[in-house]
């Protein structure tokens, strides 16, 4: 996550605004409904599995993402840490807008997606790139139900091949 602190000089009062708004969203809105519905369920234990998994594996990524952010797993909301490491978007204003972008693309008509998409409507900077990630989406295989538990010790190179990633960015 970007601080405001961090963000690039080159941005504007109004931008910083609008990806602290995109920031305050996500850290303050959606992670604490998570909680509230799903609560810590094993979570230590579970991100600890995550940490033995061997470098290169889905769930490593997860689980050093995680730790680069300083950030917990959080249950039912692991699914789309996963889609962080799968598709190379880092956790900030901006990747989380590409990689909503890339989701609606990929057919995730949810309300969070459609929330989220709509916070881009403060970043008109970023339309032309969330367009392009957004086709990235629609040219890769669906990855939208994809579970961690399912997927944790699967290399991450070889689940980027099978659905097709590095030749929906080429095109």
């Amino acid at each position: 996550m970007l601080l405001s602190s961090q963000q690039p000089a080159s941005l504007n009062r109004y931008q910083r605004l609008a990806r602290k708004t995109i920031e305050h969203a996500r850290t303050s809105v959606l992670i604490p409904v998570f909680w509230r519905l799903y609560g810590a369920q094993h979570v230590q234990n579970r991100l600890a599995t995550l940490q033995s998994l061997p470098p290169g594996t889905l769930g490593r990524g997860v689980a050093d993402l995680l730790g680069r952010h300083h950030l917990q797993l959080i249950p039912h909301y692991e699914n789309h840490d996963l889609k962080h490491v799968l598709l190379g978007y880092d956790m900030t204003p901006e990747d989380e807008l590409k990689l909503k972008a890339f989701m609606f693309g990929n057919g995730d008509c949810s309300i969070t997606c459609l929330g989220f998409l709509a916070l881009a409507l403060l970043t008109p900077e970023l339309w032309p790139e969330l367009r392009a990630h957004y086709r990235r989406g629609r040219r890769t295989l669906p990855v939208l139900r994809w579970s961690l538990q399912a997927l944790a010790d699967r290399n991450l190179e070889a689940l980027r091949a099978e659905i097709g990633f590095y030749e929906a960015q080429r095109v």
